[in-house]
């Protein structure tokens, strides 16, 4: 008793826990883009793509280092020469060092190359017979490094990295059209489930009342037999099938929950949407959305421009490289701190580095023969993507357009089999039909109604595809943004 009280209780519960919630298509779709985990799993990317960016719009500023080796200290062994005796010996050294210096950088983009300026402070302590203390200091140092042979990739950067982050936002906008196309597929997937089990309800009730007619017919002999035992296995046979349709339908409804991130016993209410009054999209505007919105277009400018850039490097590289660096400045060394930065003297330093490959077996040419290649191979991708992705386009606007008609097509159809339907029924009960014509009847009757729910599925699956294709919103008429600001 105590079992069944608990048992009980928990029912209660449970059911009192059950969530119920109406859900037309529009707040399924958006549900989906702010709460399923797709959909912030194509946020994380998109912050990734737009940290890469802040990253590199950093590097153009001016880069300060603190560069320092706080405490370094040796006790060794060393090697040395005494000229009054003419011999080597090993003499035990002691050294404490300690430095720090503050550099500060800036790329200049117009050449390739890079200014920079340092200061430096440096302590020496070195014991043993003589204890030595020294203070090294640059107070000042400019300098300048640039590749002579006028390679830029700085330039480079500042074409591309953009093109990475305009990219970055039209697959975040692409991927949240589709996890919407997603959800539609999963709305109606549900749709059609409820369908099927308030069928297999309504025919199972119908086969109630058919087998009852059927049984007091049968018992003043009007229908044989035979006629009466295929109404019971239609009865039985109904069963089955709202079985079965239950399992479908509570499959289909808990995909849909967990996808937007709901309990998955949440009780789910569809509301089916209709068509959007008499939208035509035209072919030619659609594909000229798929040039400005589709990041299939960015990622082959992309790929075409890293190739080129790669071409370029590899031709300035394929004979020699020469790369200048120059710098000036003060410095001094004293064994007080106060005398280093007295009577400063002058540091210079320029230094031209030449690589100049003798024998290298065609290495370096043939690394700019690929490069090249690979800049025909991504320009000719290039032209295969747009050729691709507007066909693509344009089949499916042609689909979308059509598929308005198919719709009214099914609901005109699904009038006629109800009709059909509600009469053959009535010609049943006064005798005038048999099991097989009500059986038929209502079969075209339920297929029908599969067919206009379906019809509607396709109708919006096809335009949530045209809309990810396109990055485009055709109701409201702008173009589809998901950007992300931190």
């Amino acid at each position: 008793m105590r079992r069944i009280v608990i048992f009980g209780l928990f029912a209660v519960v449970t059911a009192s826990a059950q969530q119920r919630v109406v859900l037309d298509l529009d707040r399924t779709v958006r549900l989906a883009t702010d709460s399923s985990l797709s959909a912030q799993k194509y946020q994380s990317i998109y912050q990734s793509s737009l940290y890469q960016y802040l990253s590199w719009q950093a590097t153009r500023k001016p880069q300060i280092l603190l560069e320092s080796t706080p405490v370094m200290y040796q006790r060794y062994m060393t090697q040395r020469y005494l000229s009054f005796e003419d011999i080597d010996v090993y003499r035990q050294q002691r050294m404490f060092y300690s430095q720090a210096g503050i550099t500060a950088t800036q790329d200049i983009e117009r050449w390739g190359g890079q200014i920079y300026g340092s200061t430096q402070l440096g302590y020496l302590r070195t014991f043993g017979e003589q204890n030595e203390t020294q203070f090294m200091t640059i107070p000042i140092r400019v300098g300048y490094k640039q590749d002579l042979l006028f390679y830029n990739p700085l330039k480079w950067a500042r074409r591309i990295e953009p093109l990475k982050l305009a990219r970055a936002e039209k697959e975040l906008a692409y991927d949240i059209e589709t996890t919407s196309e997603e959800a539609v597929g999963k709305f109606f997937a549900l749709a059609l489930a409820q369908d099927q089990q308030r069928m297999a309800e309504e025919y199972l009730a119908s086969c109630d009342t058919i087998f009852a007619i059927a049984e007091r017919r049968f018992k003043i002999s009007s229908i044989p037999k035979a006629e009466l035992s295929i109404l019971e296995l239609e009865k039985t046979n109904a069963r089955t099938t709202l079985a079965n349709a239950r399992i479908a339908r509570n499959r289909a409804a808990q995909e849909l929950t967990v996808y937007l991130g709901m309990d998955r016993l949440t009780e789910i209410e569809l509301v089916i949407p209709s068509v959007i009054g008499t939208l035509h999209v035209d072919v030619a505007e659609a594909i000229q959305h798929a040039r400005e919105n589709n990041p299939q277009y960015l990622s082959s400018r992309q790929t075409t421009a890293e190739a080129r850039r790669d071409a370029e490097r590899a031709k300035v590289e394929k004979n020699l490289s020469m790369n200048l660096n120059a710098s000036i400045g003060l410095n001094q060394v004293a064994d007080r701190f106060a005398d280093a930065y007295r009577n400063l003297l002058t540091q210079d330093m320029a230094t031209v580095t030449l690589t100049v490959p003798l024998k290298d077996w065609g290495k370096r040419k043939n690394a700019w023969l690929a490069a090249r290649s690979n800049v025909d191979v991504a320009e000719n991708a290039e032209k295969e993507t747009a050729r691709d992705t507007e066909l693509e386009v344009a089949l499916t606007v042609t689909e979308f357009n059509e598929r308005q008609a198919i719709v009214e097509t099914s609901r005109q159809a699904l009038t006629i089999a109800e009709d059909a339907y509600d009469q053959t029924l009535q010609r049943f009960i006064r005798g005038q039909a048999n099991a097989y014509d009500l059986s038929l009847a209502q079969s075209h009757w339920q297929t029908a109604r599969q067919n206009q729910i379906a019809s509607l599925q396709n109708y919006w699956l096809a335009y949530y595809h045209l809309r990810r294709l396109t990055l485009y919103d055709y109701q409201r008429h702008t173009p589809i943004k998901h950007r992300q600001t931190l």
